[in-house]
């Protein structure tokens, strides 16, 4: 499948608002270095976010750049992994802690 715009726009990435010093409220996708939308409330930070999100994926999407997907994060005990059926499908994924 060729991954287009849409695509991407279509991910679900984590969102973090913050307020600032100074009021104002900063949306923010970490996983998109520069991805920050601003504005004097929560929605409308995040509207700003879904803007600069579309634009500066076109770019980089002009520019051949790749374009981060967001992923998941488990922490399963090992136990229980082991019960899994799908388990040897998903090993490719297991990163074991120490």
């Amino acid at each position: 499948m060729k991954k287009n715009l849409r695509y991407y726009l279509s991910l679900n990435y984590p969102i973090h608002v913050e307020r600032m010093k100074d009021g104002m409220y900063c949306a923010s996708i970490s996983l998109v270095r520069g991805c920050k939308g601003y504005a004097t409330d929560i929605a409308q930070a995040v509207e700003e976010l879904q803007g600069v999100k579309e634009s500066l994926f076109e770019l980089m999407m002009e520019q051949g750049k790749t374009i981060p997907e967001p992923t998941v994060h488990l922490e399963i005990p090992v136990r229980e992994f082991e019960r899994l059926p799908s388990r040897k499908r998903l090993g490719r994924f297991v990163k074991t802690a120490v």
